[in-house]
């Protein structure tokens, strides 16, 4: 069955894309949900297709020596993945597994790739998007060099964090504690103990899936290793 234009519609990386063209990628692409959980993308494997997230969450690990998982990005709805693999027709640098129930397309990378040498948009958007992969990259790896559990989870904190139009710093969708343990190369009940003592200080406030950020200058003290005072999070 055909995908509808008005879901593709919805992703940033297609609207340059006439409705014509959106017809007949409609009839390529594949919907796809997974439960909690599921391998979406395999390292060592050529990703065929192009991922467009629906809903859901899905995130990006790989794994250590010892076994153990260690997360990289995160993907939200109506972002994309497998862009590097589909690009260079080379084994992708990891896995991709879906945190939650989640739904998505996958477009042949064939199209994908005749999409880019035809639309000027499409390739600035996916160049744009590799770029801010590698800047992620980049500052996670920055991040675990961070000797204190409570920097590097602030830090983490930080990075998600984004400015809402009501003018409030927001972390939309909060990963759980576990999800930011295996980000920040530590234990979930560490993380557990420093939201608890960021909480109770004040510092963030859950509200419902979201978190706010309540005083952004003293989370980023924590994060550089500056507390102001005894009354925070050490």
């Amino acid at each position: 069955m055909a995908v509808s234009t008005l879901i593709l519609k919805n992703f940033s990386l297609l609207q340059p894309l006439p409705d014509k063209t959106l017809e007949q990628l409609g009839r390529q692409s594949k919907l796809i949900e997974v439960p909690r959980r599921k391998l979406v993308m395999e390292k060592n494997q050529i990703a065929h297709s192009l991922g467009l997230l629906i809903d859901g969450r899905l995130q990006g690990i790989d794994m250590t020596l010892d076994g153990r998982e260690a997360g990289l990005y995160f993907i939200e709805p109506n972002d994309f993945f497998g862009e590097l693999t589909v690009i260079d027709q080379q084994p992708a640098t990891e896995f991709v597994i879906a945190l939650t129930t989640s739904r998505f397309l996958m477009i042949p990378s064939t199209t994908i790739r005749q999409l880019i040498e035809k639309s000027p948009q499409i390739a600035t958007i996916i160049n744009q998007r590799l770029a801010q992969r590698l800047r992620e990259s980049m500052q996670q790896r920055t991040l675990l060099t961070m000797p204190s559990p409570v920097q590097r989870v602030c830090a983490q904190l930080l990075q998600m964090t984004i400015k809402a139009p009501s003018g409030q710093q927001i972390v939309n969708y909060a990963p759980t504690h576990q999800e930011i343990a295996i980000m920040i190369n530590t234990t979930r009940e560490t993380v557990t103990r420093v939201f608890q003592k960021l909480q109770k200080k004040g510092i963030i406030l859950r509200n419902g899936n979201s978190l706010e950020i309540k005083d952004i200058n003293h989370l980023t003290d924590l994060a550089q290793g500056e507390p102001k005072n005894d009354n925070k999070p050490e």
